[in-house]
């Protein structure tokens, strides 16, 4: 199985890498991405800020190209042009704590008022290309999507699929890991138990209270506690199943 293609820290050209990489940063290049010769699936983890618009495109390309099916796993944050990289994805997964990042190309120039004018089109141009890849995936109106990018818009794993930029939200279907990440917090139900009692004024005083307010929470807590030891053992058992084993001017976005 092949590994995972790896997009990571900041989009820069094929140019400037060794730059980058010399100076200690991580940078993802488009001839770093490097697909297979026989058409098989390939899955691409996303976790980049953005960076060269026009290395974030060539990225885009050769992904959109490529005949086997490619799905994209953001793993952190797809902001900028590597939320344009995730569009090339025949499949796009995010990681629950995931978020993608989408707004306007920028670039800053020293000129005359002439300079400034022509960049601004150039970038309203670039900008409104973005925005069509957004809408070609989604099927959505490309203007909406510009609005988005107007005022640089961050969206959530759920708020990602609901625009239909991810396709679904990683370990969505087991609903274990959103309990563990409660472990210690009493479910709402004994909270809303406890109000009431303090409400009514009904101190627990004697040990007769006490017990029964301890069995009051364990009644309630019981469920989260299975779920939780069926936590436990499913990482355990699904590991065992798997195999042991990422110029003209330049454009920011």
């Amino acid at each position: 199985m092949m590994k995972p293609i790896q997009v990571k820290g900041t989009i820069v050209s094929d140019s400037d890498a060794a730059i980058y990489r010399w100076l200690g940063y991580d940078v993802t290049a488009p001839k770093d991405i490097q697909l297979p010769e026989d058409d098989s699936d390939v899955t691409v983890e996303i976790n980049s800020p953005g960076g060269d618009v026009y290395a974030g495109a060539e990225i885009y390309t050769k992904l959109r190209g490529y005949t086997g099916k490619v799905n994209a796993n953001i793993v952190g944050v797809a902001a900028s042009a590597a939320s344009v990289i995730a569009m090339a994805g025949d499949h796009v997964a995010i990681s629950p704590m995931g978020q993608m990042m989408i707004h306007n190309a920028s670039a800053g120039i020293q000129g005359n008022a002439t300079d400034h004018k022509h960049l601004a089109d150039v970038l309203d141009g670039v900008s409104a290309q973005i925005a069509d890849s957004y809408a070609a995936r989604t099927g959505k109106n490309a203007a909406d999507f510009q609005a988005l990018m107007d005022k640089e818009t961050y969206f959530t794993a759920k708020e990602s699929v609901e625009q239909g930029l991810a396709d679904e939200i990683m370990f969505a279907e087991n609903e274990a890991p959103a309990v563990a990440a409660g472990f210690g917090v009493l479910p709402e139900s004994v909270l809303n138990k406890t109000r009431s009692i303090m409400n009514d004024e009904m101190p627990i005083q004697t040990a007769k209270d006490t017990n029964y307010f301890k069995q009051v929470i364990q009644d309630e807590i019981a469920p989260l506690q299975e779920q939780i030891e069926a936590l436990k053992a499913a990482p355990k058992a699904k590991q065992n199943n798997e195999p042991k084993e990422p110029q003209p001017k330049r454009f920011l976005f």
